[in-house]
C-alpha cells in the first residue's frame, strides 16, 4: 500500500508549473487592485464525474440539492443459464461546500429491481444504502491541485437493499487544469487512488442466499479470499474532463481490485468506463447525465458470479443555492462573486457591486481623490486640466466652446454678432481664440494639444523628437534613440 500512495503522490509536488505551463497568480505580482472579470455566467461546478473525485473544489458558501434516475441491466446466473435483470435508482442528494477547503456530499437511493427466475424473487424495491463524502482540498501549485477524502455507505437499506455493515473508504485525488485561460475548453486531468474496507467479512455482501443485490459494491467473505482483510478493495480511479463556459463533459474509467485471491478471477473484478455531462450555472439550475459500460467478463473456472450492472443510464437535475461564503476583504461580497476579492469596494456609488475600489471612475487619469468631478471625465482642452472636472464653457460667456471662436475670451454681448463668442474688439485673424496682439503665429491657428497653447502657435512636434506629434506615441517624451522601435517616438 505505501507504494501505491507514494505513486499518487509524487506527481503532486513534482508536476504542477511544467505541465501545467500556468504564471503564478496574479495576487501575487500585483501590489495594487486587479479586477479578475469572471464570466457572467458561472458554471455549477463539482468535484465529482461519477465515479471519480476532482481535487480542485468549487467555491466555497454553496448547497445543492439534486434528484437523480438511473437504470441499468445485469447479468446474474441462475443455475446453468445467465439472466437479465432490470435495475431502477431514484436518488436523491445533497452536495455542499460549507468552508473554503471542504466538500460533502450525502446520497440516499431508492431501488427496484425485476426478476422472477429461480431464486431471484420476482420484484424487489425499497430504501437501499446511502453513502457519503468528505473532501478537503490540499495545497495547489499553479495547475495542480490535491485532495484527500474519505467516507462510505450510510447503512440505512432496507432487508436484501442493504449491506448491514459499515464499510469506511478513504483516497487522495491529484486535478492537472491545461489551458485555463486559453479559448480551447479547459481540460482537466484527475486520478484517484483508494481504499475500501469491506466490513461484512463473515457473509460478504450480496452473494446470494436469501439476500439478492446485482450492483456494486458486491464482495464475498473473507475467508474465500485468504483470510481477514482479504475482501478489502483498492479502488482506481480516472477521468479526463473538458470545460467550458456552463458545460462540462468528461469520460472516466474505474478499477476495483481484492487485495486477497481466492474465488474471484481478475477479469470479473469490477472494471468500467464511464462517460458524462454537466449543463448549468451557478446558484442556479443544472442537467447531469452518464453512461457507464462495464468491462466485466464472467470466469466459468471460478466460483464468483460477477452480477454489476453490464451499463447504466442516469439523468439528473440539481438546484444550486448561497449559503454564504469567505469574503477576505470584508466589504459585503463573498469572494465567489468579487472581482477584486484581496481589496475592499470603495462604495462611492460607482460600479459598488464589483467588489473592487475604482480610484479613478471616469477613467481620465486624475484620481477620485483630488478629482472635482469624479464620475465625469477631464475634457483637456488647455483649460484647467488638473482638477479633473470638464469646462464646456472655459471663457464663462454662455457660449459652449464647441460653438466658441474665442473659448478663452469671453463675449461682450453688445448685441454685435454676440453668438461667435469672441468681444468684438477682439482681434483674431486665425481665429484660435489667441489674441493678435500675443498671437506668436497670428496667421495660423493654435493646435490645442494641451502643450503651449496660449502662445498662438502649433506644436507640430511638442517633445522637439523629430517625430511629429500625429506620428509620435509618446507626444510629451522625446523618443531615446537607442535603437529600438524609434520611430514610434516613445523612449523604451
Amino acid at each position: 500500500m505505501k507504494t501505491l500512495w507514494l505513486t499518487l503522490l509524487i506527481p503532486v509536488l513534482l508536476a504542477g508549473p511544467v505541465l501545467a505551463g500556468e504564471a503564478p497568480p496574479d495576487s501575487l505580482k500585483h501590489a495594487a487592485p486587479l479586477r479578475v472579470e469572471p464570466a457572467r455566467v458561472r458554471h455549477q461546478d463539482s468535484i465529482h464525474l461519477g465515479q471519480t473525485t476532482g481535487a480542485l473544489l468549487p467555491a466555497d458558501g454553496l448547497l445543492a440539492a439534486r434528484l437523480d434516475y438511473r437504470t441499468s441491466t445485469a447479468v446474474y446466473q441462475v443455475g446453468s443459464r445467465l439472466e437479465s435483470i432490470s435495475l431502477l435508482d431514484v436518488v436523491a442528494g445533497v452536495e455542499a461546500t460549507p468552508l473554503p477547503g471542504v466538500a460533502v456530499r450525502a446520497r440516499w437511493p431508492w431501488r427496484r429491481w425485476s426478476g422472477g427466475v429461480g431464486p431471484i424473487p420476482a420484484t424487489g424495491s425499497g430504501l437501499a444504502d446511502g453513502d457519503w463524502q468528505l473532501t478537503l482540498g490540499g495545497p495547489r501549485t499553479a495547475g495542480v491541485s490535491g485532495a484527500l477524502y474519505g467516507g462510505g455507505n450510510i447503512p440505512l437499506g432496507g432487508d436484501d437493499l442493504g449491506e448491514g455493515a459499515f464499510s469506511p473508504q478513504v483516497g487522495a485525488a491529484v486535478t492537472w487544469r491545461f489551458f485555463a485561460r486559453g479559448q480551447a475548453p479547459e481540460m482537466r486531468l484527475h486520478l484517484n487512488l483508494g481504499y475500501r474496507w469491506n466490513r461484512d467479512e463473515e457473509h460478504g455482501h450480496g452473494t446470494g442466499g436469501e439476500g439478492f443485490q446485482p450492483w456494486a459494491p458486491r464482495y464475498p467473505a473473507a475467508a474465500a479470499m485468504g483470510g481477514a482483510g482479504k475482501n478489502d478493495q483498492i479502488l482506481l480511479r480516472a477521468a479526463l474532463e473538458f470545460r467550458k463556459r456552463t458545460t462540462s463533459l468528461w469520460v472516466g474509467y474505474g478499477r476495483d481490485r481484492f487485495t486477497g485471491s481466492g474465488v474471484i478471477s481478475a477479469k470479473e473484478q469490477f472494471s468500467a468506463l464511464e462517460a458524462g455531462l454537466r449543463w448549468g450555472v451557478m446558484e442556479g439550475w443544472a442537467l447531469h447525465g452518464s453512461y457507464l459500460v462495464s468491462l466485466i467478463e464472467d470466469d466459468p473456472d471460478s466460483g464468483w458470479d460477477p452480477a454489476f450492472p453490464e451499463w447504466r443510464m442516469a439523468v439528473g437535475l440539481s438546484r444550486q443555492f448561497g449559503i454564504g461564503g469567505r469574503d477576505r476583504d470584508g466589504d459585503g461580497i463573498v469572494d465567489r462573486h468579487d472581482h477584486c476579492p484581496r481589496f475592499a469596494e470603495d462604495v462611492d456609488g460607482f460600479r459598488d457591486d464589483d467588489g473592487c475600489p475604482d480610484e479613478d471612475n471616469d477613467g481620465d487619469g486624475i484620481p477620485d481623490a483630488r478629482d472635482l468631478a469624479p464620475d465625469e471625465a477631464e475634457d483637456f482642452d488647455g483649460f484647467e486640466d488638473e482638477d479633473g472636472k470638464p469646462e464646456p464653457d472655459n471663457d464663462g460667456d454662455g457660449i459652449l466652446d464647441r460653438y466658441d471662436l474665442c473659448p478663452l475670451e469671453p463675449e461682450d454681448m453688445d448685441g454685435h454678432r454676440d453668438d461667435d463668442g469672441c468681444p468684438d474688439d477682439f482681434l483674431d485673424r486665425d481665429h484660435d481664440g489667441v489674441e493678435d496682439s500675443r498671437d506668436a503665429c497670428p496667421d495660423t491657428p493654435e493646435d490645442r494639444d494641451g502643450y503651449e497653447d496660449d502662445d498662438g502657435c502649433p506644436d507640430r512636434d511638442n517633445d522637439l523628437d523629430g517625430v511629429p506629434d500625429s506620428l509620435d506615441g509618446c507626444p510629451d517624451e522625446p523618443e531615446d534613440y537607442d535603437g529600438d522601435a524609434d520611430g514610434d517616438g516613445c523612449p523604451e
